[in-house]
């Protein structure tokens, strides 16, 4: 009887483990899933979707997690499923999230969604930087207080941002060649995908190293401590020709 007692406990407790460390990517894949619903219905001779894309390009590997191509754009969406306050400006390297005064810091989706309109450049051999339109969505339960002219709105205005724009810059001959193209990329394996994750925590980890050793991992300059609108922050003394910055 005490046996099957300290196995249940057992069980459980490494249960309860599991579920706190795969808590993120559940919540993540929660958000893309919405993500993707919205996306579905826009109509489909103008917008194609494609959804859950791994690029190789010569930088190495980049996820992206919804591409919608038309004639009015190719739109690159970020998903955030966040709550909370959404703090952070256009040039700043990491965005932070309060949660009941609870705060936690993540990368720039504005930095991370220029990557991947980069990679998305070079696999697709697109000049015109132009025709894109990055898109950072977060959840409705979040309140976006971010400072910038670029497009980061709720899921619920996701559909009606989209339709928004209605200059047609794209041939519908290229959006179907490119929607052919990117499809190629979303049949990826686990092992391609852990692969690429842990190189997202490799450049991660090498970024923390430097910064506390108040270097900018972005050019080498030094961090200077300096006061913001939403509290202290680390800056590069090479500003303005170099834009890091780290929130403290």
């Amino acid at each position: 009887m005490i046996i099957l007692v300290i196995l249940r406990f057992i069980i459980f407790f490494a249960f309860s483990i599991f579920m706190v460390k795969t808590m993120p990517e559940r919540r993540g894949r929660a958000g893309e899933n919405k993500v993707s619903r919205i996306l579905s219905k826009l109509p489909y001779i103008q917008y194609r979707v494609i959804n859950d894309i791994l690029l190789k390009t010569s930088h190495g590997t980049t996820q992206i997690d919804h591409v919608v191509l038309s004639e009015y754009g190719i739109f690159v969406i970020e998903t955030k499923n966040y709550s909370g306050w959404i703090l952070g400006c256009e040039h700043s390297e990491e965005w932070t999230k309060n949660v009941y005064g609870q705060k936690y810091q993540f990368r720039n989706p504005l930095k991370q969604n220029y990557a991947h309109v980069k990679a998305l450049m070079e696999v697709l051999e697109i000049t015109d930087q132009n025709i894109f339109i990055p898109i950072i969505a977060f959840s409705n339960q979040a309140d976006i207080k971010v400072q910038c002219s670029k497009e980061v709105i709720n899921f619920r205005h996701l559909k009606n941002t989209i339709l928004r724009y209605q200059n047609k810059v794209l041939p519908i001959d290229k959006m179907v060649l490119y929607e052919a193209k990117l499809q190629g990329f979303t049949n990826y394996t686990k092992d391609e995908k852990s692969i690429h994750v842990a190189g997202v925590k490799a450049k991660a980890d090498f970024n923390k190293a430097n910064i506390s050793m108040g270097i900018c991992p972005k050019c080498g300059g030094k961090l200077v401590e300096r006061k913001g609108k939403y509290g202290n922050f680390l800056g590069c003394s090479n500003y303005p020709r170099c834009h890091f910055t780290y929130n403290l």
